[in-house]
């Protein structure tokens, strides 16, 4: 069994306070720094970088993340494939979807479990730059996402399958569209806070955001403001805070509160993704039955 206490390093190295990562275990500051020296000691090595003003991680601290995280990954998989063997399961998967993919992936995960329920499959909700980062380091077995992830890997470096397509549309609450011609986005956009749920980097970056806008009306809003979840970004714009840009099969945007504007942009494409060095035999059965929902 792995020292649980390994886990004050790892939250230290994540979050680099002291104060945050005693609060975050429940512990006191004077304990984290005890179990980081005696760690420094037993290694004969500084881990981070300390002054009254900051605490960064040193690159042997760096590299002793990189190891222990994976380290961590791989015995709470085992002791999961250890608890799906020993209540008669035959595989183990791990799914990773984006922020808006479960809106309409229900038919494909119910189809999954209603026909391999001897498979145990864990779900999990990232956003894209985190679940390409989760499947390239084996954390995830497969991930359910837009296209755009697939150029985070080298072509013989994953597998895809197609799910679906889908257009993004521009959603304003009624109170706000009316105030502009009907159909006018670009009006809209010049006004309003466009609120979106992008990234700094990755397949869904603010750098993606603003090509797309800039091809679709020729400019990008000189306001934003950024939420994490679709219901997050849903709410900010039900409270007209602003308008937003989301994928058209989001349920609740046909709402009768909300005016949408279909973007002209050719729909993207959302994919069953996986490493193709991955071996694992579960992870072949559900590449598979997705050829079932095209046919």
């Amino acid at each position: 069994m792995i020292n649980k206490k390994i886990q004050y390093f790892v939250t230290l190295a994540e979050c680099l306070s002291f104060t945050r990562a005693a609060n975050e275990h429940g512990v006191s500051q004077t304990a984290i720094s005890q179990y980081i020296a005696a760690l420094e000691q037993r290694l004969g090595v500084k881990l981070f970088n300390r002054n009254p003003h900051s605490v960064s991680l040193s690159e042997a601290g760096k590299v002793y993340y990189q190891r222990v995280t994976h380290i961590i990954q791989y015995y709470e998989d085992t002791v999961a494939k250890t608890l799906a063997a020993a209540k008669a399961y035959r595989g183990y998967v791990k799914v990773g979807i984006g922020i808006y993919e479960y809106y309409n992936t229900d038919a494909f995960f119910s189809l999954l479990l209603d026909r391999y329920p001897d498979i145990k499959t864990d779900i999990y909700q990232y956003p894209y730059d985190e679940l390409t980062r989760r499947l390239k380091s084996g954390e995830l077995d497969l991930i359910v996402a837009i296209d755009l992830c697939k150029e985070s890997f080298a072509k013989k470096e994953i597998r895809t399958k197609h799910l679906f397509s889908s257009g993004n549309c521009i959603v304003a609450d009624q109170s706000i569209a009316k105030k502009y011609p009907q159909g006018d986005a670009a009006a809209m956009l010049r006004e309003e806070y466009l609120i979106t749920n992008c990234e700094n980097e990755g397949p869904s970056s603010m750098e993606m955001l603003r090509n797309l806008l800039v091809d679709e009306v020729g400019f990008f809003p000189e306001r934003t403001t950024r939420t994490n979840s679709i219901n997050a970004q849903l709410m900010m714009v039900r409270a007209k805070q602003g308008v937003a840009i989301v994928p058209d099969f989001i349920k609740e945007i046909y709402a009768p509160e909300f005016v949408r504007i279909p973007c002209s942009r050719p729909p993207y494409e959302y994919e069953l993704m996986s490493l193709s060095e991955n071996e694992n035999p579960a992870v072949d059965t559900v590449m598979k039955l997705s050829e079932e929902l095209e046919k």
